[in-house]
């Protein structure tokens, strides 16, 4: 198991170096020839030395060290000498030279794993009420809703309105349990368009940390919730960025990632003429975006919010700086 900042990441250190590879690949980039998993490492062309393209394996990833499992990640070349960690590596192989940096803002936007945040501890608000009778349904239960329907002051750090919080039935999970790990998490409901739960996202209120159930196929969140009427929609990749564009007075819905080719169709169908892309401004929103166009380019009338400032998304915009984003087609 990989860690970053002693939380787990949601994948084996196998799956992370093949995303790592297809990345670095449509990029122009051509790593990692050979994988051979071994009991506790993978070995792999190093991606140092003869420009990544040696022809057998001489570099190893530690996947797991029974005596500390918070010291895996570790990388070393018997060839060259190269050592680093994973982070590091990442971030060399995509021409970053920033101590990691780079490579864990990666793994963390691969990967919902963390970048801690630290903030001071948060006062409940228990104004809302847990029902009391349980339904049974297809899909996620009222009796299960009724579970997280608390207030959390963190849902108003994050600029949620009571009224969005309501209209987004946004929770609080105070056990949420990942791998053993205790984070309590904002609860986001995703429905269907009959307005049926499918599942939760859940987001932690102490880092950065974003969980989707394993295996589920993503809708696009929001579709329920859109008004009937609405002619121009934002496109966001995640859920408090959708919830602050409706916070700003304006109808969005989160593609929970950077698009599918099953939400592109659901967007297709949509009765709505304008679509308005307000992707995170780094290199997978510019990506997302350019999918984006070319899925729907030729069935609706789309534009592009140019965030200036590259640190930021929606959500860490104030109200005045939001409705002065330029747009452009």
């Amino acid at each position: 198991m990989l860690f970053v900042n002693n939380l787990p990441v949601l994948a084996t250190p196998f799956e992370v170096l093949q995303e790592l590879k297809a990345q670095l690949h449509a990029n122009g980039i051509e790593r990692f020839a050979e994988f051979k998993i071994g009991v506790n490492n993978i070995q792999f062309s190093c991606p140092i030395h003869k420009d990544g393209q040696e022809r057998r394996p001489s570099c190893g990833l530690l996947t797991e060290n029974p005596k500390d499992p918070h010291n895996t990640g570790l990388v070393h070349c018997f060839t060259c000498g190269y050592s680093a960690t994973i982070e590091e590596m990442i971030s060399h192989c995509f021409g970053y030279d920033d101590i990691g940096n780079y490579g864990r803002e990666w793994l963390v936007k691969n990967f919902l794993t963390i970048s801690v945040e630290y903030r001071k501890d948060l006062a409940l608000n228990f104004a809302r009420k847990l029902g009391q009778e349980a339904c049974a349904y297809e899909y996620i239960s009222e009796y299960e809703l009724n579970r997280y329907r608390y207030i959390h002051s963190y849902m108003y750090k994050r600029k949620l309105t009571d009224e969005i919080i309501e209209k987004f039935d946004v929770g609080y999970d105070k056990d949420f349990m990942l791998k053993d790990v205790r984070i309590p998490c904002i609860t986001f409901p995703v429905r269907d368009e009959q307005g049926r739960t499918l599942f939760f996202v859940r987001r932690a209120i102490h880092q950065k940390l974003f969980h989707y159930p394993e295996g589920v196929n993503k809708p696009v969140y929001g579709l329920y919730e859109l008004p009937k009427d609405a002619k121009e929609v934002y496109i966001c990749e995640s859920v408090i960025n959708a919830l602050t564009c409706y916070v700003y007075g304006k109808c969005a819905v989160a593609l929970l990632g950077t698009g599918t080719d099953f939400q592109y169709e659901q967007l297709k169908r949509l009765p709505v003429r304008n679509y308005i892309l307000a992707f995170d401004p780094d290199s997978a929103g510019r990506k997302a975006s350019e999918r984006f166009k070319k899925a729907l380019g030729k069935y609706k009338i789309i534009t592009e919010v140019v965030i200036e400032d590259k640190g930021k998304d929606i959500n860490d915009l104030s109200y005045e700086e939001f409705i002065n984003l330029k747009k452009y087609f």
